[in-house]
């Protein structure tokens, strides 16, 4: 029985695309019904409503983890663009899943990653899905600069503040309107900062268009936009826009001066969350929210301690999420991780499985090697033949000699070939020296990681740590990704010093 987990995305909202998350997976449980009968399990499905150009999708990262521990056999899509439309990105992935013993299927393209003939026709087909990508973005970007330059709203999200009124475009949202004209009063002229303005607006039942509480961001965002003033901003540059104002320039430009002035003392906080070696990684046990990463200054020494919060928290402060020490984190992590590298069993899980693989390839090579030995066999009879002919004056001596060194240069050629396909499965059994080469790297972790650059000490973990879950400054779940039945671990207490949390 084929094991089958589907993977749906769209880039959007459901309701403007052609198939939606549900017509997807409807298709796909029809594809299998016909293609395999009663003889067929559903695994998962997978959702995603993000863009196919990035890797970093829940659905998709949870895919891959479970293809990693085979938990399907069968990946079945409506089409290749749905995972990917980077030929690059694709290639890797179709490679992952392939080690896994993974098939990958597309419902509505003719290939399939069992054979070489599929493997082609995925990857012409991820082609076309990145030129298809790309044109649209370059005919889009035209066409929204063409409508910026005319005043007109170039599309996305209705600000707070106005409507959108086909054939008429931005138009006030009277309710709305004052609500935007009391934050610019309150932050100009009345200087009260946006974490108060953000307080003072829940307090009092203000919400935002979709039922939610304010946050900082958000007023931030609404104080520096120059569509309240009339204009529209596109990329680096302001047009004026068709649409009427909500407050005036004078106001707006008090507004930015002291924005500029407090640009450094929001808060003490600065963002630094693509920095944080365990971004994406980590969740809120509480609200199942992502933890990012910021640095708080310390007033009175000056200096910065970064931390993990939860992004709800941060926000809304509707989450009662400690804040985490990131530095006393990642250094609990990595010398966990380091403890289990010692750790004897483990390592002979992994060598186990290291050999493994590379005996399941020891086969191939020594059918490689047989057929080079066949040919040179060959080769070495065409020689003496060519000899023979010289010797009974059949072969002029000339043609005899350019023939035998054209047929001792491929024998050369062949020999090389051997040598290194022999040289290969030499290193296919693994000597203790390798082993113990290894242990020495294993034992130098720490340092080995401490000396690496950033995006690869993020990438050398992500290999690693599969996912991290604070439920307080006293409990955190580590799960890995090791052969090890302990992969969840629990880290000490993580605590800000008293008098650090913002």
């Amino acid at each position: 029985m084929e094991k089958v987990a589907f993977y749906t995305r769209i880039s959007t909202d459901e309701e403007h695309q052609k198939y939606s998350l549900d017509a997807q997976k409807d298709r796909l449980e029809a594809y299998c019904k016909s293609q395999y009968g009663d003889d067929w399990a559903l695994h998962k499905v997978y959702r995603d409503t993000e863009s196919g150009t990035h890797m970093n999708r829940p659905g998709l990262e949870e895919m891959l983890y479970d293809a990693s521990v085979k938990a399907f056999n069968v990946l079945l899509v409506f089409r290749v663009d749905r995972l990917s439309r980077k030929v690059r990105e694709l290639a890797q992935m179709v490679d992952e899943l392939t080690k896994q013993g993974i098939v990958l299927k597309s419902i509505t393209e003719p290939f399939d990653t069992a054979n070489a003939a599929g493997k082609m026709m995925l990857q012409m087909l991820g082609v076309f899905a990145e030129f298809e990508h790309a044109t649209i973005v370059e005919r889009t970007k035209v066409g929204m600069e063409k409508k910026a330059k005319g005043g007109r709203w170039v599309g996305g999200v209705v600000p707070y503040g106005y409507r959108l009124e086909p054939g008429n475009g931005l138009v006030v949202r009277e309710e709305e309107s004052l609500i935007v004209k009391k934050m610019f009063s309150m932050y100009a002229i009345g200087r009260d900062g946006t974490q108060t303005i953000c307080r003072k607006l829940n307090e009092s039942g203000c919400r935002r268009r979709s039922g939610k509480k304010w946050d900082k961001r958000l007023i931030i965002n609404i104080l520096r936009n120059p569509l309240y003033i009339g204009k529209l901003r596109w990329r680096e540059a302001v047009y004026d826009g068709s649409h009427d104002p909500i407050i005036s320039e004078v106001l707006f430009s008090q507004a930015q001066e002291l924005l500029d002035q407090r640009r450094e003392d929001v808060s003490g906080r600065r963002w630094n969350n693509g920095s944080r070696l365990l971004s994406g990684l980590i969740k809120c046990a509480l609200c199942q929210r992502p933890m990012v990463g910021v640095s708080c200054r310390v007033r009175k020494e000056g200096s910065s301690i970064p931390y993990y919060v939860c992004a709800t928290r941060l926000s809304t402060h509707d989450c009662k999420q400690d804040y985490i020490r990131a530095d006393l984190l990642e250094a609990a992590i990595i010398k966990d991780i380091k403890g289990m590298l010692q750790d004897e069993g483990l390592m002979a899980r992994i060598w186990a499985e290291a050999n493994k693989r590379l005996d399941s390839e020891k086969p191939d090579l020594a059918k490689d090697i047989r057929r080079v030995e066949a040919q040179m066999a060959d080769v070495r009879g065409r020689v003496e033949r060519y000899l023979d002919a010289f010797e009974t004056g059949s072969l002029k001596p000339n043609v005899c000699n350019q023939k035998v060194q054209d047929l001792n240069a491929r024998l050369e050629e062949l020999e090389a070939e051997r040598r290194d396909l022999e040289e290969r499965r030499e290193r296919m059994s693994l000597p203790a020296l390798d082993r113990e080469f290894l242990r020495k790297v294993l034992d130098d972790f720490e340092e080995v990681l401490a000396s690496a650059e950033n995006a690869k000490k993020k990438h050398l973990l992500r290999q690693l740590v599969k996912k991290v879950l604070i439920h307080d400054r006293h409990t955190v779940e580590v799960w890995y990704g090791l052969p090890n039945p302990d992969s969840t671990r629990i880290a000490g207490n993580l605590a800000p010093r008293q008098g650090l949390e913002p």
